[in-house]
């Protein structure tokens, strides 16, 4: 049999760059409960620390995280908040991802216990958008972010553009 395919475009290889790492303090949970397709739970943002090569600043105490736990237990996250920079920018951020780890997990968090970032899948993509004119490079490009929880409860990432 003869393969009448053109050939495959080349493509050029996965490319990513580290932009910042980030911590976020956040509110106890409300628990808002069983919405019909998931248990929704929001947490406000405290504040927080950015600092990478190209960026740096303080996250304001300023939106949330909701977290919607389906019964497969697949957490999707929604994220809104913002970015201050150490020059006086605002970058507005929002983020959708997912976590997922085991009930067992969750339970030795809640008693502020160390669970290795290793051990669950806790990934963001990231939106940003600012009109400060150094930092509008960042409202067209697509950022993700690979993710872990402090036993303390602070939630950090290691935030990366794709090049």
């Amino acid at each position: 049999m003869t393969n009448n395919r053109p050939a495959p475009l080349r493509i050029p290889e996965l490319q990513v760059e580290k932009l910042f790492y980030l911590e976020a303090a956040c509110e106890p949970i409300i628990p808002i409960g069983d919405i019909g397709t998931a248990d929704l739970n929001i947490y406000p943002i405290l504040g927080g620390y950015f600092e990478g090569e190209k960026l740096r600043g303080e996250i304001m105490k300023f939106g949330a995280d909701w977290n919607f736990m389906d019964k497969d237990r697949v957490d999707v996250m929604d994220t809104r908040y913002l970015l201050k920079t150490d020059d006086g920018a605002y970058i507005s951020i929002w983020t959708n991802g997912r976590y997922l780890n085991s009930i067992e997990q969750d339970q030795a968090l809640d008693r502020g216990e160390f669970v290795d970032p290793d051990k669950y899948y806790f990934r963001q993509h990231l939106f940003f958008q600012t009109g400060a004119e150094k930092y509008k490079w960042l409202n067209g490009i697509i950022a993700f972010a690979v993710m872990g929880i402090k036993q303390t409860g602070e939630i950090c990432y290691q935030a990366y553009m794709v090049k």
